[in-house]
């Protein structure tokens, strides 16, 4: 019996094994990750350790602060880690009802999304933080103290990670405008010009206040852009 012709009950119950073993996955990952939440929040500070002036540190108003910070920490440390387990499981309930042509198309989507998200988040990483850094509490002088807080500093950085993670996206969408028929295969290659203005517009919203930093971001920007147009070509014109 194939995939399509099996009650809907055994849909429910192959739905259920797929979700328990995404949550004991999840659950196993988060303790782990709370066990060396230590080394994952060093790893997470140390753009701002890098840039706050000498004698300077993070600091936290209220009680359950420090503590709220370790557990998210953990918390989306095992989310990111458990990722790769969430979309396997996805994807096994998923396939068998899937042709040949649809499986492969789809695996070649999670690719490149999986990686152009990674690329993103190291991108925003090891880059715009130590400039939004190095820009922000560089005003720090014998009249200003540096004296960051906890909690914003975490809010700022997994947005960044997670922005730029979605920045790196822009090739999925452009190709998915193409294979959906909004655009035509040509349309981005045709169009460079327009998508690197609009691209340095994003650079200077993202760093208003430093045109150097506004072209560090911009060129990585290119590159995306550029790989947008390939993955358009490539999966954009159903064969």
């Amino acid at each position: 019996m194939s995939f399509e012709h099996l009650p809907f009950r055994v849909h429910l119950v192959e739905l259920r094994r797929r979700l328990i073993t995404c949550f004991v996955t999840m659950a196993v990952t988060f303790a782990i990750c709370y066990a060396f939440s230590d080394l994952l929040v060093s790893i997470l500070f140390y753009p701002v350790h890098q840039a706050l002036p000498p004698g300077s540190s993070l600091v936290f108003t209220a009680l359950t602060e420090g503590f709220m910070t370790y557990l998210k920490v953990a918390f989306w440390s095992a989310v990111i880690l458990s990722t790769p387990m969430i979309l396997y499981q996805a994807w096994m309930f998923a396939a068998p009802g899937l042709y040949d042509k649809e499986k492969k198309l789809i695996k070649s989507f999670m690719f490149w999304g999986t990686g152009l998200f990674i690329s993103g988040g190291l991108f925003g990483y090891w880059v715009i933080m130590p400039v939004a850094f190095s820009i922000t509490l560089g005003f720090a002088n014998q009249g200003l103290e540096a004296m960051p807080r906890l909690q914003n500093y975490m809010i700022f950085s997994l947005k960044a990670i997670f922005v730029f993670g979605m920045v790196f996206e822009i090739p999925f969408l452009m190709a998915l405008a193409t294979r959906c028929g909004i655009v035509s295969t040509g349309y981005f290659s045709r169009h460079r010009r327009a998508g690197y203005i609009a691209l340095y517009v994003l650079a200077v919203l993202l760093v208003p206040t430093d045109v150097f930093s506004q072209v560090l971001i911009f060129f990585p920007l290119i590159g995306v852009y550029e790989a947008g147009i390939r993955l358009a070509m490539r999966f954009g014109a159903p064969a």
